[in-house]
C-alpha cells in the first residue's frame, strides 16, 4: 500500500463524521485565536523550546500522508520556493529552533494540535474551509531522510484520542474501530546498521530498511544505492502506540464560551484583542473594531456565510495614572544612538526640542513635553481621556488596502549611465507598508496590529471610503491637529524649508500587546514632513536605514539599482570612493556594477540594518520627520510599553481630486490653534 493509495482514493468524498472545531477564512484569524498555533508563516508553531502544533496545507512533501488517524509530514523550514514546491536548500540541523521543539514534545510526549488547508489535497473528503482545526496527535516517531539532494527531517504523529473518529473520517472509515480488534499492536521492525551500529526503524517496505542515522556513511541507503520508489511498511503506518499516564492531557482542542455571558466593558490588554471561537458557528473572529467582536465583520467572508453573532465590548476607561504606572527607566543601551541630537532647552520652553540631522537626508525633531504641558487645558491629558470616549469608528484594516504607490526617488545628482546596472531583487519592491507587527512578514489578509480612522484627505494607508472629511472631526481630533501643525511649522521653518500645512490626519489606537514593526511612509503624493502626537503609555520608535542602502544589496546579493552612499551605512568609504569614480566618468558602468558587487556582499540573508536612533516617546511628545528622501532611505518601527497608547499622525498629501481637497480643507478655529504652551 503506497502513500497516494492510503490518503487518496479514487472518488472525491464528502460524507465526513461532522465538522472541525474551529475554523478560519484567513491565517491571522487562526494565528489569533488559537492558543496553541501562534505562527504566521512556516508549518510548525512552537512557544519557547515546545512545539505546539502544526499546519498543513499546499505543499507537504513527498510521501506525506494523512489519514483518520496518523498524519507523516515534513518539518519545514530551510527551504526555497521552486514553482509551487518547497525545496531543501541544505541539510536541516537538529539545532534549529523548529527540529529543538519538535524533538522537546517528542520527548516529552507533548501533544501537538494541526490544522488542515484546503489547498491539501492528501486528505479523501472536502475540507470546509480555508482553514479547519483537526484536533491533539502525538509525535511518534522524528527522523531524517533524503529529499532531493539534502536530508531533512520527517514526523510521524497519531491521534491522541482514538476512541473517537475525527471529522475529516469518512463515515464507512473502518480505520477508526476499537483498539483491540485493529490488530494494531504489533511495531514496526527495527535493526541496527552493520556500519554506525546505530538502530533505525523499517519505515518502508519498498525498499526495504535503511540506516536513518545522518552521519553514518550508509545513510538512505539500501544495497549501496539511493532508493527511487517507496512504500511504506504496513507495520508503520498501523501501529498505534500506547496511551499510559505519561502522556500529558492537554485538554479540550477548542473551547467554547459565549463572550456575551462576560461583563460588557473591557480593558485595552491582550486578552481583550485576541481572537475567540464562535459559539454559533466555530469560525476564529477576530478584533476587528475598537468596540466588538463580529463574525460578519470579515473581508474574507464566504458568501454562504450567514453567521451573525456579535460581542459589543465597550472599554472602560483608564486613567493616565494606570497607563503610566509601573513605567522603569530605559537603560542606557535601550536608548543608544548612532546620531546626537542637537538639544535646544530654550527657543521653545516648556518644550524640550531635540533635533537629529541624517545628512543629506533630511532630520528628526523630537518636542519632549512635561506635566506642564500635558496639564494645560485641552492638553494631551484632557485628549488621552477624551479619545477613549469618543466612538472615532477605530478598526483595523487589511494591509492589502495598506499599500500605496510607492515614491520615486528624484535625485539631483542622478546620471543617465545608472540605468544600465543590476535591478534590485523583488525583496527590495515591497509595499510601503508592508507592516510586519509581531507576526513578521506579511501574509495575504493580515489585518495591522492597531486600530485606525483616518480624516482629511484620503491617505493610501486607508480605503478612501474610510477617510473623513475634517468637517465632521470631533473637536478633539481637530485640538490634535493643531498641536501637530504648530510642530509641523517649527520643525521645516528650522530646517530652512517652507512649511505645509497638514490635510490628513490618521488616528491609530493600541491595545496591549500591539506594535508597528518597520516600515515607511513613503507613498506617491505625499509631502517631505510627518508629525505624531504620542498620547498614553509609553513607547520606543526606532529608526534605522533600509537594508538594501545599508548593505547596498538586496538579501540575494544583488547591488541595490542606485547607491547614495548614505553617512553610517556599511562600507561607506570603499562605495563612496567607487561612486566618485563613477561619477566623474573614470570607469564605466559595467566596471561600476561589477567592483560593486564583488565588495558588497551580506554575511546571511537574515542580516538587517542596525537601529541608527532609539527614541523615548512619551505621553505628549511630538516627533515631526522631514525631508523629501527620509522616506525613499529610512524606515521607522514603535513599540509601546504595557498599556493603552495613540497616536496621531499629520501628513500633507497632494491630491487632485475635488471630493478629497475638500475632506482635507481646515480652517482651525482661534481657540483650536496651538501656541506650543
Amino acid at each position: 500500500m503506497t502513500a497516494p493509495e492510503v490518503t487518496q482514493g479514487t472518488n472525491a468524498v464528502e460524507r465526513r463524521q461532522g465538522r472541525p472545531p474551529a475554523w478560519g477564512n484567513t491565517r491571522q484569524q487562526i494565528n489569533d485565536t488559537i492558543e496553541w498555533f501562534h505562527c504566521m508563516q512556516g508549518g510548525a508553531a512552537h512557544n519557547g523550546l515546545k512545539c505546539t502544533g502544526f499546519l498543513l496545507d499546499a505543499d507537504n512533501g513527498e510521501r506525506s500522508v494523512i489519514s483518520d488517524e496518523v498524519v507523516i509530514t515534513r518539518t519545514g523550514g530551510d527551504c526555497r520556493k521552486d514553482n509551487d514546491s518547497l525545496i531543501l536548500k541544505h541539510d536541516q540541523s537538529p539545532n534549529g529552533p523548529i527540529i529543538k521543539s519538535i524533538m522537546a514534545s517528542f520527548e516529552e510526549k507533548k501533544p501537538v494540535g494541526i490544522i488542515v488547508g484546503s489547498k491539501n489535497a492528501l486528505l479523501k473528503v472536502k475540507i470546509p474551509h480555508r482553514y479547519c482545526v483537526m484536533d491533539w496527535f502525538l509525535i511518534t516517531d522524528v527522523w531524517m531522510e533524503k529529499m532531493g539532494q539534502y536530508a531533512g527531517y520527517r514526523v510521524r504523529l497519531e491521534k491522541l484520542d482514538l476512541s473517537t473518529k475525527g471529522w475529516w473520517a469518512e463515515q464507512e472509515s473502518d480505520e477508526t474501530l476499537p483498539l483491540t480488534p485493529r490488530n494494531s499492536d504489533r511495531p514496526p521492525p527495527s535493526q541496527a546498521c552493520r556500519s554506525c551500529g546505530n538502530w533505525s526503524k523499517q519505515i518502508y517496505i519498498r525498499p526495504g530498511w535503511m540506516c536513518l542515522e545522518k552521519s553514518c556513511s550508509k545513510f538512505w541507503q539500501f544495497r549501496n544505492t539511493e532508493p527511487k520508489e517507496f512504500q511504506y511498511h504496513t507495520d508503520f503506518l498501523n501501529y498505534r502506540h500506547p496511551r499510559g499516564p505519561d502522556i500529558q492531557n492537554p485538554g479540550p482542542v477548542i473551547e467554547l464560551v459565549d463572550r456575551n455571558l462576560e461583563p460588557s466593558e473591557g480593558l485595552a490588554d491582550r486578552e481583550e484583542w485576541r481572537g475567540i471561537v464562535c459559539p454559533k458557528c466555530r469560525k476564529c473572529i477576530q478584533r476587528v473594531t475598537w468596540d466588538a467582536w463580529d463574525c460578519a465583520n470579515d473581508a474574507a467572508r464566504e458568501p454562504e456565510e450567514t453567521c451573525c453573532y456579535t460581542v459589543v465590548r465597550k472599554m472602560r476607561e483608564i486613567s493616565l495614572e494606570t497607563a503610566l504606572e509601573d513605567i522603569k527607566p530605559y537603560t542606557r543601551s535601550q536608548l543608544r544612538c548612532g546620531i546626537q541630537p542637537v538639544v535646544d532647552k530654550h527657543s521653545l520652553k516648556p518644550y524640550e526640542v531635540r533635533t537629529y540631522n541624517l545628512p543629506g537626508v533630511g532630520s528628526i525633531t523630537h518636542f519632549v513635553s512635561n506635566p506642564t504641558i500635558n496639564e494645560r487645558t485641552n492638553g494631551p491629558n484632557y485628549l488621552f481621556s477624551e479619545l477613549q470616549k469618543l466612538g472615532l469608528g477605530l478598526k483595523r484594516y487589511p494591509l492589502g488596502s495598506a499599500q500605496g504607490k510607492k515614491k520615486k526617488c528624484k535625485k539631483a545628482n542622478s546620471h543617465s549611465r545608472h540605468s544600465s546596472q543590476s535591478s534590485e531583487s523583488s525583496d527590495s519592491s515591497m509595499s510601503s507598508k508592508s507592516v510586519k507587527c509581531r507576526y513578521g512578514t506579511r501574509v495575504k489578509g493580515t489585518l495591522t496590529c492597531h486600530f485606525a480612522v483616518n480624516y482629511g484627505v484620503p491617505y493610501k494607508y486607508v480605503v478612501s471610503v474610510d477617510s473623513k472629511a475634517f468637517s465632521d472631526a470631533p473637536a478633539q481630533i481637530l485640538t490634535a491637529l493643531g498641536r501637530l501643525s504648530w510642530a509641523t511649522g517649527k520643525a521645516v521653518t528650522r530646517a530652512g524649508d517652507t512649511y505645509q500645512a497638514p490635510n490628513e490626519l490618521l488616528a491609530l489606537g493600541y491595545f496591549e500587546g500591539m506594535k508597528i514593526g518597520f516600515h515607511d511612509d513613503g507613498e506617491e503624493d505625499l509631502g517631505p514632513t510627518i508629525a505624531t502626537l504620542s498620547l498614553g503609555t509609553r513607547s520606543r520608535m526606532y529608526i534605522r536605514m533600509k537594508d538594501k542602502y545599508y548593505f547596498g544589496v538586496s538579501t540575494n546579493n544583488v547591488p541595490t539599482a542606485e547607491d547614495p552612499v548614505l553617512s553610517g551605512c556599511a562600507k561607506e568609504q570603499e562605495r563612496r570612493s567607487l561612486k566618485n569614480k563613477f561619477d566623474a566618468g573614470q570607469i564605466t558602468a559595467k566596471d561600476y556594477a561589477a567592483q560593486r558587487k564583488a565588495l558588497l556582499r551580506r554575511a546571511s540573508s537574515n542580516a538587517r540594518s542596525p537601529k541608527l536612533l532609539r527614541l523615548e516617546l512619551k505621553h505628549g511628545d511630538l516627533i515631526v520627520m522631514h525631508g523629501a528622501h527620509l522616506q525613499t532611505y529610512y524606515e521607522h518601527s514603535v513599540e509601546p510599553d504595557k498599556g493603552l497608547r495613540f497616536a496621531l499622525t499629520s501628513r500633507y498629501i497632494e491630491t487632485k481630486g475635488g471630493t478629497d481637497r475638500m475632506k482635507g480643507a481646515c480652517k482651525l478655529p482661534d481657540n483650536l490653534i496651538y501656541d506650543g504652551q
